[in-house]
């Protein structure tokens, strides 16, 4: 064997040698960045975790509020009629009297109304409400309308407050219909809340 194949072979150990050390140097790369990636995947998951946590309303304990807030859930034509065990007192944070079923009663501080209307077995989406196991979507005629103290709003998420008027309705768009409605709302919980705080007790 020649020098020069001796140097030629030496030449082609070397480079092996270097493309495998350059192989190894970058398989440790790519495990380092994978490993940054999942970490940082596992710190913004824990980070939304607690975002959610932390900047949703949270329900407070029982007894942290006594409210009292006007209610009226009009569907398909007709109002419904809440004057049914079915949806007296389902929830100590919140709930109806059975023969008080325009007025909903507030123990705890920030309950949405999604929550509420869940609390009912009527749970609603932003394009639904579900009554009886039937489900009413919105479409060409008819809108799921959530209308607090006059004013149509699109939080489903609303935190619900003393005194307000609360219609759900799910009809159609005709404003001159709507108003109609809106007529209908009850004028109680004001009324509730002026009563002495004893003949509120436990309600």
């Amino acid at each position: 064997m020649n020098d020069d194949t001796k140097r030629g072979k030496k030449r082609e150990k070397n480079q092996r040698r270097l493309a495998r050390k350059q192989g190894r140097q970058r398989s440790k790369q790519l495990k380092k960045i994978r490993n940054y990636a999942i970490l940082g995947l596992v710190v913004f998951g824990i980070g939304y975790m607690f975002y959610g946590i932390f900047s949703a309303p949270q329900i407070g304990p029982i007894g942290s509020t006594h409210q009292h807030i006007d209610l009226l859930i009009h569907v398909d034509g007709q109002i419904i009629d809440l004057n049914q065990t079915q949806y007296a007192h389902q929830s100590n944070y919140a709930h109806l009297h059975q023969n008080e079923t325009d007025v909903i009663h507030l123990h705890a501080i920030n309950i949405p109304l999604s929550w509420f209307m869940d609390s009912l077995n009527i749970p609603i989406t932003d394009s639904s409400l579900t009554l009886d196991g039937q489900t009413y979507n919105e479409d060409e005629l008819n809108k799921l309308h959530i209308i607090i103290n006059g004013e149509e709003i699109d939080d489903i998420e609303y935190v619900l407050q003393d005194e307000d008027k609360l219609l759900v309705l799910y009809g159609p768009e005709n404003e001159e219909e709507i108003e109609e409605i809106i007529e209908l709302i009850p004028d109680r919980a004001r009324v509730v809340n002026a009563r002495a705080p004893d003949e509120n007790l436990g309600s």
